[in-house]
């Protein structure tokens, strides 16, 4: 078996492992298993590729990052930002990817853009405070982009990679949607647990669609 499946596994297992933590929070402690997955998957790039993209390392680095502010909570600003950051840089790399993209598509793919982007400014405006809420719009801003341009390189040019691209966009707004709701209107198991599995799964396809460009 070779190094690239079993770090593939090793990453599956640890996202497994992070779940459980969640579901079963006396049994599993989440104080270490939250920062377990992303190593792993930093490695597992650096086993599949002879050239590196050092653009997607800094966005691994960066929401790696924010994986650790957001742990810890007078760090939640900071945590936000290199979140946004990291999202921002997936968009680079696939705007690199992208060619020419029609004006005709660019109409079709701001339709979802601006709704994933508008939602938060009437759906958690009351819940949030204003001191962290432009921190919110900034990451939401970034994720909304990504999905925006996932959508946009996909309808442009149907093919295996750029649906791992689309289906990271997709599963990112759902994350980040549904992270929203765990996080300002009360705390609920199973939705904390979806939250997981699409974070991780929304990194790993781009992960995915970033070793299938690397030519």
């Amino acid at each position: 078996m070779s190094k690239q499946k079993i770090l593939t596994y090793l990453y599956f297992c640890l996202l497994i492992l992070d779940l459980l933590g969640v579901i079963y929070p006396d049994a599993v402690d989440r104080t270490y298993t939250t920062f377990l997955p992303f190593p792993a998957l930093i490695v597992l790039y650096f086993c599949s590729v002879k050239k590196v993209n050092w653009l997607y390392v800094a966005s691994l680095l960066s929401t790696f990052l924010g994986i650790i502010f957001f742990n810890m909570e007078t760090y939640r600003k900071p945590a936000l930002i290199f979140y946004g950051i990291g999202v921002l840089i997936y968009v680079i790399i696939a705007l690199k990817k992208a060619g020419e993209i029609p004006i005709r598509s660019i109409f079709i793919a701001a339709i979802p853009f601006l709704v994933i982007y508008l939602v938060p400014l009437f759906y958690y405006y009351d819940e949030v405070k204003m001191e962290i809420f432009n921190y919110i719009l900034f990451y939401v801003f970034s994720v909304g982009l990504f999905f925006f341009i996932s959508t946009l390189v996909y309808t442009t040019r149907q093919n295996k990679p750029n649906l791992w691209l689309l289906s990271s966009g997709i599963v990112f707004v759902i994350s980040t949607t549904i992270h929203g709701q765990n996080l300002f209107f009360g705390y609920i198991m199973w939705v904390r647990a979806a939250v997981v599995l699409t974070f991780l799964y929304m990194h790993y396809a781009m992960y995915r669609y970033t070793i299938a460009n690397k030519k």
